[in-house]
């Protein structure tokens, strides 16, 4: 049985091999008042490809890694539907084998990039009759495109290093540990995620934090030590500066911004 509420569908890949690459599809049907004028993206480091239906044409789009907050505001409300699949750091280089320094931060038409993934998923999108046929198909589209592995073994040990410090390992451990000198990994984090690899601790550090204080809001001192600042005027400062808010006055607005980390239903039966 499918869990959902009336407005969006949350799935994981039914490839399980899909799922170091895809972290999961957002299926929405936005109504006139789903998005809040203030609704924000926070940067996550993950790129996206975004297929809308606006009643006439399907507008689809790859967005490249975020670095820093965008402010949709209530532009999703005038689709009639929306899938968004949300990739890993590293997904969208697996699927597109291009630079993503060229896509960091950007929203790009996908036809341009890559004219023969936007046929096969705008045919996907337009031929679907349920959301279970679409993510299906969609897994098959991009498990044919996973069959060669292109994203680097050191850059796989080195973000696993840092995911599983929360960002707070120094590049030099995290070159020590990969076996790459760091201008090596550098130019490896460029290319396969769009930034250095100093920006992409950066990022996971704020994740973790942006994690914490929705589910343990009050303890901002606390959460300054666990997540390796000096002290909670550094991590203020910090938060601020990547999201252009303090953690105090996020928490205020929460229900007007984006945090990834919703909960996900695993609703499809797995595939090796």
């Amino acid at each position: 049985m499918i869990i959902k509420n009336d407005k969006q569908f949350n799935m994981f890949p039914s490839h399980v091999g899909l799922r170091k690459y895809i972290l999961y599809y957002n299926i929405v049907f936005p109504a006139w008042d789903t998005f809040m004028a203030h609704y924000t993206l926070m940067p996550n480091a993950c790129g996206t490809l975004s297929l809308a239906f606006d009643g006439t044409a399907v507008i689809a789009e790859l967005w490249g890694a975020s670095l820093t907050p965008v402010l949709l505001g209530m532009e999703p409300n005038s689709y009639h539907v929306l899938l968004l699949i949300q990739l890993s750091p590293y997904g969208l280089y697996q699927i597109t084998r291009q630079s993503q320094a060229e896509f960091a931060g950007k929203r790009l038409l996908l036809a341009d990039i890559d004219n023969e993934l936007f046929n096969s998923l705008h045919q996907a999108f337009v031929m679907s009759k349920t959301v279970i046929e679409l993510v299906n198909t969609c897994d098959n589209i991009f498990y044919k495109r996973m069959e060669n592995h292109v994203v680097s073994d050191a850059l796989l040990l080195a973000s696993t290093v840092i995911s599983d410090s929360h960002g707070q390992v120094q590049v030099k451990e995290v070159a020590r540990q990969s076996g790459y000198s760091e201008r090596q990994l550098n130019r490896l984090f460029l290319t396969q995620i769009g930034m250095n690899i100093k920006n992409y601790a950066r990022l996971t550090r704020f994740n973790y934090v942006l994690k914490h204080i929705q589910t343990s809001p009050c303890f901002f001192s606390a959460l300054s030590q666990q997540a390796g600042y000096f002290d909670q005027a550094h991590l203020d400062k910090d938060f601020k500066a990547i999201s252009g808010v303090t953690p105090q006055k996020y928490l205020k607005t929460m229900s007007d911004f984006y945090y990834d980390g919703m909960e996900i239903y695993d609703t499809i039966s797995s595939k090796e």
